[in-house]
């Protein structure tokens, strides 16, 4: 028996939700949450000991899994290296998005793309030592990793070029200008311990306050970060 065409379905009805009313994750995306979880278990772990120092087993461990569930995930180490690399450039350039979205000036968005950059990726992956180790990273992964790097680091200088245009940075040669911040930034990673008194965002606003100053026309003469504010007044 043919259904009425002239019949009109309630609204609820012309819509059928998903299984359990979309409630639970699908399988996609379920899938997507635990690469998630073990690039971050892996970039934890690779911040404490290197990349040498940590091996599957070690995430697996941390995780609570076997190694052989990792393999569903990851093809091999290098695999997970460059997974934890493109999650660190992935939160990069989400920040710098942000960064464009609300700043100003060439460096108000270099310096709020900076600052959310440090923070969102010391809350998540607690600041990896892996980014230094660039060199670990063989073949295509190593290619992959160069290229996305540069694609980065591109933007980063077109904005140093917009603040020489609008005002707001000095003169000077973008690309050293870039490398600068970034070395700056990424030096953190030696010597930052999240479980210390310093709060992320109390990090991010005084390394980047003090990296960006270099490139104003007119540095202020005093900073205004919260890690700083009584500097020099000591007995």
């Amino acid at each position: 028996m043919f259904a009425d065409p002239t019949v009109t379905l309630e609204p609820e009805l012309r819509e059928r939700p998903g299984m359990w009313a979309d409630a639970i994750p699908g399988r996609d995306e379920q899938q997507a949450l635990k690469r998630k979880a073990i690039v971050r278990a892996a970039a934890r772990l690779m911040s404490r000991r290197g990349s040498h120092g940590a091996t599957l087993d070690d995430v697996a461990d941390r995780l609570g899994v076997s190694k052989a569930a990792l393999y569903r995930y990851v093809s091999n180490k290098n695999d997970l290296i460059l997974a934890c690399h493109e999650e660190a450039l992935a939160i990069a350039e989400r920040c710098l998005d942000h960064g464009e979205e609300k700043g100003a000036t060439g460096l108000e968005k270099i310096r709020l793309g900076l600052r959310s950059y440090l923070v969102e990726m010391i809350r998540e992956l607690g600041v990896p030592a892996l980014i230094l180790e660039e060199n670990v990273l063989q073949g295509d992964a190593a290619e992959r990793n160069y290229a996305n790097r540069d694609t980065y680091e591109q933007r980063m200088r077109r904005l140093v070029a917009e603040g020489q245009r609008d005002g707001s940075i000095v003169q000077s040669e973008p690309k050293i200008a870039v490398f600068m911040l970034l070395g700056s930034i990424h030096w953190l990673a030696k010597w930052y311990c999240p479980d210390g008194d310093w709060q992320p965002e109390q990090v991010a606003d005084a390394i980047v306050e003090l990296a960006t100053r270099a490139l104003e026309p007119s540095p202020a003469e005093r900073l205004s970060a919260e890690l700083h504010a009584g500097a020099g007044t000591g007995p």
